[in-house]
């Protein structure tokens, strides 16, 4: 008999899936609309951020053009000169080197009110012909302050491209204007703007307030020669957004502009309204298809539950509620369930338990023995086990089950674990449940193997090795059975991670674990640090320490022999070594901290004579250990005891002129009396002391360049100072150089920082950048023991340096040794062609002298000039002698 399905039912599935589908179609326009308004605000806020990045980006560019022109003041002293006194080479000359810093600048030119070139950058120099818009000299010389002018766009007669020119009046002495011009191609700014375009149909336009178009992207040369409307100021008042015209095509767009900081310039950025929403539009045909499907899917499952219920009311009648209830009860339990009666007969059981034992499942059964059951267990758990073994074992359990005592584990073959628990019934039968803990071991396991282990290696962690040594330590004591620590650590591990990366790394770390476990007894333990660091403490050596020394070294050059075979990462073979130290465990009872301590200093020691060796540690470590602390103890006391002081190394000329010093420091211990700098330097540049100390050197050197400011006989002497790596990695280096110059009032132009090639090196990017910024306040650069490194030759042109210095190991050898000739007479044929000067250090001998002078060098330091001195001997040795101190007779 059918029995029909319930019309309250009906009408509740179809008016269901009436409102599913009213819900999904309200959804699907409120998804179109939203992704229409977010389409548009996307491009709104992504045309916004660009117009404030090329804001940014063109006021940088205008600002670093404008500095250029500013600076040419004081680079040429035009306010204390009279047109007479300029020399128009030298002019030119000072100009190229000025403007080589900024790329984007073509030339700059000093011209007169009447158009002529008095010097530039160029080549051509003063015969430089420029030809400026008509009128734009004379609205630059029109303004009652110096400011920058930007030019309307013209074609350069040189090559045939756009180019803007921004220019700047000077006034000499005696009131005469001159005009500072910069040509800048248009091309130049396109490249600054062309890094944001990453929108779609993005058009963008300089221009200026009355609507004269200086620049466009995409490039219209026709719009270049009128000027667009309307204004961008009356963009305000022309009604809501995305209604106004493009700046070139005039289709509906949203205009974002801003004002630039010179001369009523505008930056523009126009997104025509299709271009905004052509992605939306994509986004709203799939909407659409997508709710089409989903509405056909509601009515096809409406369709489909009316047939299901259908088919579950006429099955409902023919269900057995008890039978179904006890089935859905034992068959969710997420435990095995076995239920025996009172004679340990099978009365029932759920399919998670044929789930754990699949095993069993062809003999599981009503009324069956239990026993046979265990009797199969037996055979699979045991199948290595005589017959004998297995009953005895079943016996077990059958016992186990007559009294049982609570929860116990059992392991399966596959490496599962299964709880069981066993419960009498009152009728004196059992239920047995079966529980799967696999994961929950795992677990466990996992962190203690976390709290415990290295996971990298699988090697014990420095928690687990402390413990062990301290057991190792009071067994020592009781057994009288010295022990030993080898610290361990891999040369140069950082440059394998730096030039391979640190997967490769880590497969080395792993191959050296696994050799330094071959190396050892099973009773011994190697453990991983962290890093390249690791600790064999070998255990139980001998009696007496001698013994138990020579035997960890057997163990330590057994090690070193493993550890220099190659290795094979990968597709690399590589070759490293280790450097060891090791201490002895013996009877003392030191704590394991101590030992750590001693084993890791003789380590250190390997290091600092050569690396590939092993070092028993000598309490003499621990005294030189203690001389350096006392050392840096030393060393801060100096810096706020003022015991520093500032000698002055002379450099000349070949002609005799001193045209300079070099400031090297000086420290008057209380106690040692005057210390050389090798003495102390190396450890302030570890303990980082090095930066006060050369600030202070810095203070001091400027101090002095202010002292000498009045005097004639000393006022054109040039002082250089020496900046370290960590100085010059300060994030506020050029600032705090800068506040220095204006403290102490020193002239910018006569200090000299020297840095070195592996400083230069180290981020060449960062190393440009701070340098051009103090080069823009008069600082000049030199490259310090120039010739001692390789790579830097390709970085030489983009540095803006002044000087290069030769290394004294090159002037030393000089005749000597050929090729040392040969590396001197190229580094002084590179710095001529570079328009550099160059100085060669450590020149002791007139031969020497005179063969740098033969290969085109003129300027020396060295002993044979002068030795470092006070500032007293340096005043009277330029008092002294007039031609030595630089003077004209």
């Amino acid at each position: 008999m059918n029995v029909a399905v319930p019309r309250r039912i009906k009408l509740f599935v179809w008016g269901g899936v009436a409102s599913f589908v009213l819900a999904v179609v309200a959804v699907a326009v409120t998804l179109i609309l939203n992704a229409r308004q977010v389409a548009l605000a996307d491009s709104a806020s992504g045309a916004n951020r660009f117009v404030s990045s090329a804001e940014s980006a063109l006021n940088r560019s205008l600002l670093a053009v404008d500095v250029l022109l500013a600076s040419m003041d004081e680079m040429l002293e035009l306010s204390g000169a009279r047109p007479e006194w300029l020399d128009p080479e030298v002019a030119s000359q000072r100009l190229r080197s000025s403007a080589r810093q900024n790329l984007m600048v073509r030339y700059v030119a000093l011209l007169d009110t009447q158009g002529r070139v008095f010097a530039s950058s160029d080549a051509a120099g003063a015969s430089l012909s420029v030809s400026l818009p008509a009128g734009f000299a004379a609205s630059v010389f029109e303004q009652p302050v110096s400011m920058l002018m930007v030019s309307a766009p013209a074609v350069s007669f040189v090559s045939a491209e756009r180019v803007l020119y921004l220019a700047r009046q000077m006034r000499l002495v005696d009131g005469t204007q001159m005009l500072a011009v910069a040509e800048v191609p248009v091309s130049a700014l396109a490249g600054v703007l062309t890094q944001g375009m990453d929108i779609a149909g993005l058009q963008v336009t300089l221009e200026r307030a009355a609507g004269q178009a200086l620049l466009t992207m995409p490039r219209q040369e026709d719009a270049l020669a009128r000027s667009l409307a309307p204004p961008l100021a009356d963009l305000d008042v022309l009604g809501p957004a995305w209604q106004a015209r493009a700046r070139l095509s005039g289709a509906l767009a949203l205009v974002v502009y801003r004002p630039l900081m010179y001369q009523d310039l505008r930056i523009a950025a126009s997104v025509p309204r299709d271009d905004a929403l052509a992605a939306w539009r994509s986004t709203r045909d799939g909407i659409l298809l997508t709710t089409l499907g989903f509405v056909v899917m509601m009515v096809l499952v409406g369709a489909v539950s009316m047939r299901y219920l259908d088919r579950m009311t006429q099955a409902r009648l023919a269900i057995a509620h008890s039978k179904a209830t006890l089935d859905e009860a034992l068959e969710s339990m997420v435990s095995g369930f076995v239920l025996l009666d009172s004679q340990m007969r099978l009365v029932q059981w759920n399919r998670r338990f044929e789930e754990i034992y699949p095993w069993l499942k062809g003999q599981l059964a009503a009324q069956v023995p239990f026993r046979e059951l265990l009797m199969e267990k037996a055979r699979h758990h045991l199948d290595n086990a005589s017959a004998e073994e297995q009953l005895r074992w079943v016996e077990h359990r059958v016992a186990v089950q007559r009294n049982p005592q609570g929860p116990h584990e059992q392991g399966l073959p596959d490496g599962r674990v299964i709880q069981v628990t066993e419960r009498a019934t009152p009728d004196a039968g059992l239920v047995i449940t079966y529980h799967d803990v696999t994961e929950l071991r795992r677990a466990s396991a996992e962190i203690e193997n976390l709290a415990f282990y290295d996971p990298l290696t699988g090697l014990p962690n420095r928690r687990l090795l402390m413990d062990r040594i301290q057991q190792t330590v009071a067994a020592s004591a009781r057994s009288g059975l010295h022990g030993a620590l080898l610290f361990l650590d891999l040369d140069h591990f950082k440059t394998l991670n730096d030039t391979l990366g640190h997967e490769v790394g880590d497969v080395l770390l792993r191959q050296v674990a696994q050799r330094l476990k071959a190396c050892v007894r099973t009773e011994d333990t190697v453990a991983r640090l962290g890093g390249d660091e690791f600790v064999i403490m070998l255990k139980n050596l001998a009696t007496s320490s001698e013994e138990a020394a020579s035997l960890a070294r057997r163990v330590g050059e057994k090690i070193l022999r493993r550890l220099n075979m190659p290795y094979a990462l990968g597709a690399h073979t590589y070759h490293s070594t280790p450097s060891i130290g090791a201490t002895l465990i013996g009877l003392d009872m030191q704590p394991p901290t101590d030992l750590l301590k001693q084993a890791d200093i003789a380590m250190y020691q390997v290091k600092s004579q050569g690396r590939n060796s092993l070092c028993f540690f000598d309490p003499q470590m621990q005294i030189a250990i203690n001389q350096r602390v006392q050392l840096e103890n030393d060393l801060q006391l100096a810096i706020t005891g003022s015991q520093f002081e500032l000698h002055y190394q002379p450099q000349q000329r070949l002609d005799g002129r001193i045209v300079g010093v070099e400031g090297l420091i000086r420290w008057r211990h209380p106690e040692r009396g005057l210390v050389a700098p090798g003495q102390f330097i190396a450890v302030a540049e570890e303990s980082e002391l090095i930066v006060p100390i050369g600030h202070w050197v810095l203070r001091t050197a400027c101090a002095q360049l202010a002292a000498w400011k009045g005097d004639a006989r000393y006022q054109h002497v040039q002082v250089s100072v020496n900046v370290s790596a960590r100085q010059f990695r300060q994030r506020d280096f050029v600032a705090r150089v800068v506040e220095v110059l204006r403290e102490t009032g020193a002239q910018a132009h006569l200090l000299k920082l020297e840095l070195t090639e592996s400083l230069v090196l180290d981020d060449v990017d960062d190393t440009i950048a701070k340098m051009v910024q103090l080069k823009t306040k008069g600082v000049r650069f030199s490259v310090d023991d120039f010739g001692t490194g390789y790579s830097s030759l390709a970085y030489l042109t983009r540095l803006p340096l002044d000087q290069l210095k030769i290394d004294q190991s090159f002037v030393r050898n000089l005749g000597a040794k050929q090729t040392d000739d040969v590396i001197v007479q190229t580094i002084i044929g590179m710095a001529r062609n570079l328009e550099l000067d160059v100085i060669a250090e450590g020149v002791e001998t007139a031969e020497q002298r005179d063969t740098l002078a033969r290969y085109g060098c003129h300027y020396f330091q060295g002993y044979l000039l002068g030795h470092p001195m006070p500032v007293q001997e340096l005043e009277a040795l330029l008092a002294r002698d007039p031609a030595a101190a630089g003077l004209e007779a």
